[in-house]
């Protein structure tokens, strides 16, 4: 299901009733980010708005934990799904067993 844009605020100051009458946009404070909330079913990409005041605490919230680097250099799984390394291995090739041809006795 297609999700609307996410606003992530750190204070309210009147961005809740500011956006509470645009339908699908979803409003976040900061210190509760949640995965399920900024990429949807595991689709990556949604539109996420961040207020200035919310680019501050990223760095307390998160001084713990590195940082995630990049795990792929190509981005696009499909292509790399479907790429010939990849589908030898998940499906072997199969023997092609040719049956012998019946011959009419007539």
């Amino acid at each position: 299901m297609r999700k609307g844009p996410l606003v992530i605020y750190k204070e309210a100051n009147g961005i809740t009733k500011a956006f509470s009458n645009l339908p699908g946009v979803t409003l976040l404070n900061v210190n509760r980010l949640n995965l399920l909330l900024l990429a949807p079913g595991g689709h990556l990409g949604r539109f996420c708005i961040w207020t200035e005041t919310a680019f501050q605490p990223l760095g307390e919230i998160y001084s713990s934990e590195t940082l995630p680097r990049y795990v792929m250099k190509n981005a696009d799984i499909t292509r790399i799904i479907n790429s010939d390394d990849i589908q030898r291995v998940v499906r072997p090739t199969k023997d092609q067993k040719r049956h012998a041809i019946k011959k009419n006795p007539l």
